[in-house]
């Protein structure tokens, strides 16, 4: 236990990206319900919760689309309507011009802003250890305000955290594909992924796709391994699967854990096609098109 914060549920060894986060408020209910406050109201049996969802909702705009069902992806102008809109006459008190502005240039320090946490009521702490993810205790106060400021204070803390720990993951993800194109055989022109006996998964996810990984940012001998890719799937009904594997990995930005998650379930899409287990196929199918639409 650190500055009384307690982890009720979880591994802090691995984070899972979904965050509870509660505080016990010592009031008496009568003299809570005469504190003029918004989140006095959010108090429940003494509780305070937080809730913050850092493995779908990566930054801000996330948060904004899945928590207020505004995007600023349709438009600047549109989405910023609907922002002012939910905040129920803030707008009064708000610059919209530097709002505007402040929202385009978000992207330039989007890694350096917090996702947002939400205030959520909960009735009990076994309702409270029932969720999904890590459950963390802030402790007790008798003033709501340091209850708040305690409960706010962690989820950006354990967000910093959980990104670290995605970082690092990913980095032995490119640590372990370079390891095996270093000890794998260079692929041969003579196999297509309809040779009988080719491992068509195991082929593309140990020799074609980290050998084009490895030299991605190789102009030349990038092309040289992304046409042997494509001479081992010639003949692949779905031509369009290719070019996604060959986008993703020519990409001029860095691949992130998403990036890999989809070249593994294109080669098992692939894979399935080829052993004619279509049922098996759509399920993929549908899977990388929910990854591609977050």
């Amino acid at each position: 236990m650190i500055l009384n914060l307690e982890q009720k549920k979880g591994n802090p060894f691995h984070l899972d990206g979904k965050v509870t986060v509660y505080a016990k408020i010592d009031i008496d209910p009568s003299d809570l319900m005469s504190v003029k406050h918004p989140i006095s109201s959010m108090v429940h049996n003494g509780l305070l919760v937080a809730q913050g969802n850092f493995r779908e909702q990566t930054n801000l705009k996330d948060f904004l689309k899945s928590e207020m069902g505004v995007s600023l992806d349709e438009g600047m102008e549109e989405g910023l309507s609907q922002l002012l809109e939910k905040m129920n006459g803030i707008e009064s008190a708000l610059d919209p011009q530097k709002l505007k502005e402040r929202l385009e240039n978000m992207g330039e320090f989007e890694e350096f802003i917090p996702t947002p946490a939400k205030i959520v009521p909960f009735h009990s702490e076994h309702e409270i250890l029932d969720e999904e993810g890590d459950v963390f205790f802030t402790g007790t106060f008798k003033n709501i305000g340091n209850a708040v400021l305690s409960v706010n204070a962690l989820p950006i803390s354990y967000q910093a955290r959980y990104r670290e720990q995605e970082h690092q993951k990913v980095r032995n993800e490119i640590e372990n594909l370079i390891n095996q194109i270093e000890q794998a055989p260079a692929p041969t022109d003579s196999q297509t992924f309809q040779t009988p006996g080719v491992k068509t998964e195991e082929k593309l996810l140990k020799e074609f796709i980290p050998n084009m990984l490895y030299w991605r940012k190789e102009p030349q001998t990038f092309l040289n391994a992304e046409n042997q890719f494509r001479l081992f799937m010639k003949g692949y009904q779905f031509q369009e699967d290719v070019e996604a594997i060959i986008k993703i990995i020519g990409s001029k930005n860095e691949l992130g854990s998403v990036d890999y998650r989809l070249l593994e379930l294109y080669s098992k899409k692939i894979s399935s096609i080829k052993d004619e287990n279509f049922s098996a196929a759509e399920d993929y199918s549908k899977e990388i098109q929910k990854l591609k639409t977050h």
